[in-house]
């Protein structure tokens, strides 16, 4: 004998109910999901000079001017590198590039991984070369706290001309 329509409708609630009354260590929040997903962050300042950091004159002042709206790549691998993640430098310099390590682990980053400048060195300074590119191997340089999601933090060990 089939099941009446309200016995298959008590069902179908019953199921759909108790599908919703999942225990708390079972549930899956957004922390969860960026722990998941593996999130980290570069961060550092970009300056207009040969080396990308700042010169600093005899009074202690900073000389050379932030590199802003420059395109900062983070490539991997030999040659040119496949470009993982870009951003681009804000009007202090502030490069600020989110990391979603889903392809690369943390490790595979430090080691394999640069960072380059993808603009022409002379829109920044004219005094700067008009050939050749700045870039620069990454360390950890520690990690944030966000909601109980560890974000490792990485930055620009210092820019070389290539």
């Amino acid at each position: 004998m089939a099941p009446s329509k309200k016995t298959m409708l008590f069902v179908c609630l019953l199921v759909a109910t108790s599908a919703m009354v999942v225990p708390a260590s079972a549930q899956f929040g957004l922390g969860d999901l960026l722990n998941f997903l593996r999130i980290g962050s570069i961060q550092g300042i970009l300056f207009c000079s040969g080396n990308g950091t700042a010169t600093v004159g005899s009074n202690g002042t900073i000389i050379s001017p932030p590199f802003s709206n420059a395109t900062v790549q983070l490539r991997c691998g030999s040659g040119n590198g496949t470009v993982i993640s870009t951003g681009i430098t804000s009007s202090t310099g502030q490069i600020s590039i989110p990391l979603n390590i889903l392809s690369f682990s943390l490790s595979q980053i430090l080691s394999g991984c640069r960072l380059v400048v993808a603009t022409p060195l002379a829109q920044c300074n004219v005094t700067m070369p008009s050939v050749g590119t700045l870039t620069s191997n990454l360390i950890r340089n520690g990690t944030i706290t966000i909601g109980g999601i560890n974000i490792p933090i990485l930055s620009p060990i210092g820019f070389t001309l290539t």
